[in-house]
């Protein structure tokens, strides 16, 4: 029995077999023990690499959410600006316009109240060709208008609207009686 411990503690007397095997058993126990000791928690690894991934997750949507922002500010200040840039070109019409009015009124006034010398059928014709502008002409100018009277109620509307939307929030644009008087069908 003596001898069997002092095999183990490494005797000269001792099998080569044996002390080679003890000796692989030691430094296996050795290896084994290291890696256990870097990874001490696996659960605390696995969580580590949780949180890397929901941060890269995270990051990944806020990068999307500031294109997306990017690219709809972008699309929305281009439409702002073709607004205006139309605002601009209706307000030089209005002036043309106005101006192409004044020296119209002018002239019909001036050919209604010149007296006709030797009236004729080409004069009848002329007279009634002028007539039927007019009436294209009003036509024209009653359109516009009631495109123009709707335009400005849609946006009084649409004013009325956001302005309430901000006071009352979602009790406004949530609420079932305005739903059901505003929903198509």
């Amino acid at each position: 029995m003596n001898q069997g411990i002092s095999n183990k503690s490494g005797g000269s007397g001792t099998n080569p077999k044996i002390q080679s095997f003890l000796e692989a058993l030691r430094s296996s126990q050795g290896k084994v023990d290291r890696p256990t000791e870097a990874n001490s928690n696996p659960f605390s690894e696995f969580q580590n690499r949780k949180e890397i991934e929901k941060k890269r997750i995270e990051s990944f949507y806020q990068a999307r959410t500031q294109e997306w922002n990017r690219i709809f500010s972008a699309k929305e200040k281009q439409t702002e600006q073709r607004i205006e840039q139309v605002r601009v070109e209706l307000k030089k019409e209005l002036e043309r316009l106005s101006k192409q009015t004044k020296a119209l009124d002018a002239n019909i006034t001036q050919a209604i109240i010149n007296p006709v010398v030797n009236p004729g059928i080409a004069d009848l014709t002329y007279f009634d060709h002028i007539k039927q502008v007019f009436r294209d002409f009003a036509l024209q100018v009653s359109q516009a208008n009631s495109w123009l009277e709707m335009y400005n109620r849609r946006s009084k509307k649409k004013s009325y609207f956001w302005g309430m939307a901000g006071k009352k929030g979602t009790s406004f644009t949530l609420n079932n009686e305005r739903t059901a008087a505003t929903s198509v069908g």
